[in-house]
């Protein structure tokens, strides 16, 4: 009888454990940092003085640092931030149970970030000041750290007084349609967006103790809803490809670096892959909630090991310009509602629009097979062909968008990368940009 109940036991355990993580029964909404009202910066300023008063902002820190090596370079970059906001989060919410990280779109500004609001003096700061480039404002005003030695949250704008323009969000809708593997959206989203954000702040931003900035936390956040989206537009939520941690084949039973100043469980890869499952009790107001039943039949290549035709159609990119192609665990990517690297849901609908009518098929192909091959074969239009004085209701001037930045040597340094690997996905993207400000596409950014 005992055996008997033994076996019975060990049957439900392996069945719990095919079937992945149990479902969140409630889910925590991460918002848009800037659809914030000043009491809530109020709230999360509370939080984080008492944070910092007890030593939780120098030991993010600290880990962040110690851990810096084998959480860059490699696709564990996701599954790290995502657990490690997560766990910033948590703890947070022992001092405030409603406290949740809102996300920072860094692409609604990024013509002219050092004008986003959230860079004021009633959020997070503005430029630090004085010999040591002190922040004196914002909802971290003068706030001291211990880790690597006692100084004050540091901020320097890349360009002095400013800062030069990020991404722009087509780029990152690029990304999120073109990238077939989470290794090379990975590789495109570390050498972009995410380096660009870091830099541009600099000071505390620039180092690998970045996480003492709650800017650090809301910056990632954002780079976790565009995993997350991206997640959802290939149907791959569990796709774990490439080096893992260790600069080994990576594994969803690959355990989550960490450090003994922030503790992260031991958590696997797997436990953190899908938004509304085990821990993992949150989602984006903007993005899609989580499937109703935790995926399976899927490889680390997030392919559906059942369906070989599938996979045909996910190692060949190009093919995804078809609006009914069917990709891993049978979503189509055209009929997922995020396909922007945007988080505003009506500028989502002008770009989409705009790319279809502007680019034509092979252009549509390359950077953009979500949106389908484009209605409108490709234009060159002149600037100099818009009076810059167009009477009102007659065609307006085109802003042309902004050619993205490069990496420094130094950042590029500190992370190991390979610098011509990187200057490669920087032509692609000023590539995109070059395309774009050619043809007949006018940027609702």
């Amino acid at each position: 009888m005992k055996l008997g109940l033994s076996v019975v036991l060990v049957a439900l355990a392996g069945l719990g454990y095919a079937q992945g993580p149990q479902k969140c029964t409630s889910l925590r909404v991460r918002r848009n940092a800037a659809s914030l009202s000043p009491q809530d910066w109020q709230s999360i300023s509370t939080v984080l003085q008492k944070m910092d008063q007890d030593g939780w902002m120098s030991r993010f820190g600290a880990s962040h640092d110690r851990l810096f090596s084998r959480v860059h370079g490699n696709t564990c970059f996701f599954p790290f931030h995502r657990r490690y906001v997560l766990e910033f989060e948590n703890i947070a919410r022992n001092y405030d149970p409603n406290f949740v990280v809102p996300y920072w779109d860094a692409t609604q500004s990024f013509r002219q970030p050092a004008s986003d609001p959230m860079l004021t003096a009633g959020v997070l700061g503005t430029n630090g000041q004085g010999a040591d480039s002190c922040v004196s404002n914002g909802i971290q005003a003068n706030m001291q750290f211990t880790y690597p030695n006692n100084h004050c949250l540091r901020r320097t704008y890349d360009q002095g007084t400013g800062i030069g323009p990020w991404y722009a969000p087509e780029i990152i809708s690029s990304y999120i349609q073109s990238d077939t593997t989470l290794a090379k959206f990975r590789e495109d989203i570390e050498y972009s967006i995410h380096g660009a954000v870091h830099l541009g702040m600099g000071g505390e931003m620039d180092s690998g103790y970045a996480a003492q900035d709650f800017s650090f936390m809301i910056h990632h956040a954002n780079l976790d809803r565009l995993w997350w989206d991206w997640q959802n537009a290939h149907g791959s939520f569990l796709m774990y490809d490439g080096s893992g941690p260790g600069n080994t084949p990576a594994s969803l039973s690959d355990i989550i670096p960490e450090d003994n100043s922030v503790p992260l469980g031991s958590s696997t890869v797997e436990s953190v892959m899908v938004l509304g499952y085990g821990n993992v009790c949150y989602t984006y107001d903007t993005s899609r909630t989580p499937p109703e039943a935790y995926p399976s039949g899927q490889t680390n290549a997030g392919v559906n090991t059942s369906a070989p035709q599938q996979q045909q159609q996910q190692q060949q990119p190009q093919q995804q310009a078809q609006p009914e192609q069917q990709h891993p665990e049978g979503l189509s990517l055209a009929a997922n509602p995020v396909l922007s690297g945007s988080s505003i849901p009506a500028s989502r609908t002008l770009e989409t629009s705009r790319l279809q009518s502007a680019l034509g098929m092979d252009i549509m192909n390359r950077f953009f097979p979500g949106l389908g091959s484009g209605v409108m074969s490709r234009k060159r239009r002149s600037y100099k062909e818009q009076p810059a004085d167009a009477a009102a209701g007659a065609c307006q001037p085109r802003r042309s968008i902004p050619f993205p930045p490069r990496l420094t040597p130094d950042w590029i340094d500190m992370h190991g990368f390979d610098p011509d690997r990187v200057e490669m996905f920087h032509k692609n993207a000023c590539d995109l940009v070059e395309l774009l400000n050619n043809s007949t596409y006018i940027s609702p950014y």
